[in-house]
């Protein structure tokens, strides 16, 4: 049986699968595939879509191991131009990895020894987007910043909290869980695999809450990361107050030593309803960009 035959079957078979309500299907993700048409980008928003694999969780004393970059290019309607990449780079960390580390990444000392990534042309992608974009952009957006300060002003955003996957009626936010709940899979959990997966999840298109025509996830985004989110402070609420606030999803900030949360600007009023609720003094509130959001 040749490979086409065979695609074929199974092909059916899954199509068989999925007419029953007992079964779910998953597709594995098509193999990396660059779009462009002529040797020009179109006149569209261009999204930056990265990723960074570490030797660790501490930036004074863990490095980058690999990073990655896609350019994806949209039109008005939030749907995918062209797309080019992604690039990545290995990095030598001047240590061993650990078990774990190596683990995860299915990267090794060998294959990191001598590599080092090319800041510059770093530097050049992140200059062609108009916003850069992670699935967790809290993490990346560190390691990005260290590696090139001088791009600390570019606004980010996060497919994982700037998209609401639960108004969606998706569960849970990890990436691959949310690339399972569309029907993909990705086996691979490196830098440039995880950019290109993110790529297809942010590619996929549903109706929105109460909505009837279907619309991209890269649409959502873009719209969510250019409106201005609030931070919402606890300064003088009293140190009784904190299991209530770690319940109503305020989280530690250790280096401020507050409760806060992010919210988006129509989510204030409700906040603000439920401090007075509780008796708790009224919250400081700040207006964040999508350039301080995440830093």
């Amino acid at each position: 049986m040749n490979i086409l035959s065979r695609n074929h079957r199974l092909e059916r078979a899954a199509r068989l699968l999925e007419e029953s309500a007992d079964f779910r299907v998953l597709r594995k993700i098509p193999e990396l595939f660059q779009r462009m048409e002529g040797n020009t980008p179109p006149d569209a928003d261009c999204i930056a879509l990265v990723d960074v694999e570490t030797s660790g969780l501490s930036l004074a004393e863990d490095e980058v191991i690999e990073l990655a970059v896609m350019l994806v290019w949209l039109s008005p309607e939030g749907e995918a131009l062209a797309h080019l990449g992604p690039w990545s780079w290995l990095n030598d960390p001047g240590k061993p990895l650990t078990a774990e580390i190596a683990r995860l990444t299915g990267l090794s000392d060998a294959c990191l020894g001598g590599q080092a990534i090319d800041l510059e042309q770093v530097g050049r992608l992140l200059d062609r987007a108009d916003l850069v974009a992670a699935h967790n952009a809290a993490f990346d957006i560190q390691w990005f910043d260290q590696l090139l300060p001088e791009r600390a002003d570019k606004p980010w955003a996060c497919s994982m909290r700037d998209i609401d996957w639960q108004a969606l009626e998706f569960e849970g936010r990890s990436q691959p869980f949310l690339l399972a709940q569309h029907g993909w899979f990705s086996a691979a959990h490196r830098a440039s695999s995880d950019v290109w997966s993110l790529f297809w999840l942010l590619s996929q298109r549903r109706p929105d809450p109460n909505g009837d025509e279907p619309r991209s996830h890269f649409a959502r985004l873009r719209e969510n990361a250019a409106q201005p989110s609030v931070l919402m402070s606890a300064h003088r609420s009293p140190y009784s107050a904190k299991d209530v606030l770690r319940a109503r999803g305020f989280r530690w900030n250790a280096t401020e030593r507050v409760w806060q949360k992010q919210l988006r600007f129509c989510e204030t009023a409700s906040e603000l309803e439920w401090f007075r609720s509780k008796a708790l003094p009224e919250p400081a509130m700040k207006t964040l960009s999508a350039v301080e959001r995440y830093r």
